[in-house]
């Protein structure tokens, strides 16, 4: 894996082997947000947990900094989520897309999580330079649909599960150390839509800095 660290002193190169790639589902620390996403998703037809937040390990090979990806069916969408990289003990910070199958995802949430490449911005900034404010990281995504750009989410990072808390349920399960962890996301504006392309961004207000992600997803015909 080849990520820039974007640091107050500057950016540095990163390459390392990564091992695993996880996935952590219903990671709000708002319950009442959390149902709100369920909600969302039962409304789809998708069985959800009984317990939260939820941890699905996927294959790392479906990671993806591609700007278009290929999806099957017409019912797919991103997510933005915070990402923690994890390298030598040392936790930096990126932003991802969960893109997802929704029709799969009714029959099985691990397996929808595993169909889709999961895009990812290659730049990442030091946890400990945003720890102090790390709450007040804006998420931010948007969608293409029908030739017009849609808000689709909007939140901040403290409405998610703490890094420390996030990090601490994982080690419970795996060895967290060499991983890209995407944490969960905040709730949809206006229920799922299923654009063309696919636009999202972490906002360090403080810091007066952002990462972005943008791409776009193409259909391959069904026969």
């Amino acid at each position: 894996m080849n990520v820039t660290i974007e640091s107050l002193k500057g950016k540095t190169e990163l390459f390392f082997d990564l091992e695993q790639l996880l996935v952590v589902g219903f990671a709000g620390k708002d319950i009442e947000k959390t149902m709100e996403h369920i909600r969302e998703l039962e409304e789809e037809g998708i069985k959800c947990p009984k317990s939260v937040p939820v941890l699905y390990q996927c294959s790392k090979e479906i990671l993806t900094t591609s700007k278009v990806i290929e999806v099957i069916g017409q019912k797919t969408s991103g997510e933005v989520e915070y990402l923690i990289l994890v390298h030598d003990n040392k936790y930096y910070i990126g932003v991802g897309s969960d893109h997802t199958d929704r029709e799969l995802e009714a029959v099985s949430i691990h397996k929808s999580k595993q169909l889709c490449l999961k895009p990812y911005a290659t730049t990442f900034w030091p946890y400990d330079e945003i720890k102090e404010h790390f709450d007040s990281i804006k998420l931010e995504s948007s969608q293409i649909l029908n030739g017009e750009r849609i808000s689709y989410q909007h939140g901040l990072t403290s409405d998610l599960l703490s890094l420390e808390t996030i990090i601490e349920k994982l080690k419970e399960e795996v060895n967290v150390n060499n991983s890209l962890i995407y944490t969960g996301t905040v709730p949809l504006e206006n229920g799922f839509q299923y654009g063309e392309s696919f636009e999202c961004q972490i906002v360090d207000e403080k810091l007066n800095r952002s990462i972005g992600l943008q791409y776009n997803i193409q259909v391959i015909n069904e026969h």
